[in-house]
């Protein structure tokens, strides 16, 4: 059994608090004791481990303050004894370490956590301004009820589709997406739009060329499962 006042030296060494002469007088000791020898290497190794598990970091000072404070009074209320004196060690010292390295651990675990909101925050924003929305209507009448939106993100290739209140196409046809690119002499094929009994739908599409200069998106009715050129009446469009 390691005496408590090697322990509380042994953390000091660990964390290279100790000054010269006492490191000289520990190191002595260690020489001679095995246990201790492994009770060094593992609080060591714990510090290893907490030094490379976190970013570097200031703690803010009111940690500092907030530490020192419940230390102050601790020994004011007599729940800490009077410091005991081992090579001018007060006994309170290693603990205090450890709760301002448990405290550090855990102020970091809430920059992280805050850290990786701001992140997600800030993702989410980006990507709302690389978006394009267009909102589409019919041109004739016929749809006039109709509610179609396209989400476009250009720097995705890809984007969604939702409508509401539309009537399904019938037996034998469907309704076809378009992109209407300024580098692309026809309308690009964006997919097939299958329309529910309920007149709703939401679907992921994907042109099916590159489109990084869209003016308009429209909806045509087609033959059943599209074509590659658009043949039929144009019944939902938006400009971009």
């Amino acid at each position: 059994m390691i005496p408590e006042e090697l322990q509380d030296q042994a953390a000091l060494y660990a964390l290279g608090a100790l000054d010269p002469a006492e490191t000289a007088v520990f190191e002595k000791a260690l020489s001679d004791d095995a246990s201790l020898r492994t009770l060094v290497r593992e609080l060591r190794d714990a510090s290893a481990a907490l030094t490379h598990s976190v970013p570097l970091e200031i703690p803010p000072p009111e940690l500092k303050r907030r530490i020192l404070s419940s230390i102050a009074l601790e020994k004011q209320e007599g729940s800490v004894a009077v410091s005991r004196k081992t090579s001018g060690i007060p006994v309170w010292l290693p603990w205090a370490i450890a709760a301002l390295l448990l405290i550090f651990c855990g102020v970091l675990a809430v920059d992280r956590l805050t850290l990786r909101r701001e992140l997600t925050d800030i993702v989410a924003a980006d990507a709302l301004a690389k978006m394009t929305i267009v909102t589409l209507t019919s041109p004739t009448p016929g749809h006039e009820s109709s509610k179609v939106a396209v989400a476009w993100q250009p720097d995705q290739q890809s984007g969604m589709i939702t409508v509401s209140g539309m009537e399904p196409a019938g037996p034998g046809r469907d309704y076809q997406l378009w992109a209407v690119d300024a580098n692309h002499p026809d309308p690009i094929n964006a997919g097939i739009i299958h329309i529910d009994p309920n007149g709703t739908a939401r679907v992921r599409f994907r042109p099916d060329q590159k489109a990084m200069q869209i003016k308009a998106f429209a909806i045509s009715l087609e033959r059943e499962g599209g074509v590659p050129k658009r043949e039929g009446p144009i019944v939902m469009i938006g400009n971009a």
